[in-house]
């Protein structure tokens, strides 16, 4: 493939999907806000900072795109993969998605009750976090040039296997409580409703790991391309439209004579006396 094909090409595919999911994770941001009025104050500091850190995410990969197709037209040679807007971006991207697997953390902890799988989550959110601060602050010191780079592929690797550990952990791990707990009841009001939580873990679970993992596919295999780059792009916009989704998919089911599980979370509340559901949780 030709030059253009493998550096440009990708890096305007990339952000444009990254737009359009912004798009899509703005139209969410206003349904949260619209059905969950008087949400916990947690929850609406936690999308309001998401949303901030991901309209500067696309502010800079926007801006990273024009250097590559308007200013790269005067200097070709001037090309690069790395750049001031670029590295910023790699600081805004594991900031949004440490904040999303916090959320998803915390809610297998709720339901597991384990401390030592939110534990070790968290370790390996918070080494993505790290190791990605650490790579981007010697992008920012040093010179830009590959063969520096290069030298660091090794934590820019680590960070992105921790990253997609993680995500991988919580799923399996709060569908594996999910499946335990259908199996030890009759209910069949509790099969849908543990089915309905399995499928939504797996549709949010699953974007954000498989999306990690292709970008070290395709870092490991094509690493002087821009191709891994694209993939990099609408990785922060996966995380938080995987965040707006569980929370905007909550509901409140009261089955009787079981106790009363708030979706978001997992938490459990007093036994009711009849079969609902309401949209919304505290």
């Amino acid at each position: 493939m030709s030059g253009t094909a493998v550096t440009i090409g990708p890096a305007v595919v990339g952000t444009m999907i990254a737009s359009y999911l912004f798009g899509c994770s703005t139209m969410q941001t206003y349904t949260y806000y619209k059905r969950f009025p008087d949400d916990r104050r947690v929850f609406k500091i936690l999308v309001t900072a998401v949303m901030t850190l991901t309209f500067a995410h696309i502010i800079c990969i926007m801006y990273w795109t024009w250097t590559l197709t308007v200013t790269g037209c005067e200097n070709p040679d001037g090309v690069t993969i790395f750049s001031n807007s670029r590295d910023a971006n790699l600081i805004l991207t594991p900031l949004i998605s440490t904040l999303v697997q916090m959320f998803f953390i915390y809610r297998l902890f709720k339901f597991s009750e384990s401390k030592t799988i939110a534990a070790f989550c968290g370790i390996l959110s918070m080494l993505n976090l790290t190791g990605t601060l650490v790579d981007a602050v010697k992008a920012l010191s040093i010179s830009t040039n590959r063969t520096s780079q290069n030298s660091r592929d090794w934590l820019t690797i680590l960070t992105l296997v921790a990253s997609a550990v993680c995500d991988l952990i919580t799923t399996i791990g709060l569908v594996y409580v999910l499946q335990r707990e259908r199996r030890r009841t009759e209910n069949h009001q509790t099969y849908n409703i543990a089915d309905r939580l399995t499928l939504w873990a797996i549709e949010t679970g699953l974007a954000t790991s498989m999306s990690a993992i292709l970008v070290i596919v395709f870092f490991c295999a094509m690493r002087n391309t821009f191709i891994w780059t694209a993939i990099y792009d609408v990785l922060a916009d996966v995380y938080t439209n995987s965040l707006l989704a569980a929370l905007n998919s909550r509901k409140t089911t009261r089955i009787q004579d079981t106790r009363v599980v708030e979706f978001s979370t997992g938490r459990d509340t007093s036994p009711a006396n009849s079969v609902s559901e309401k949209p919304g949780g505290c």
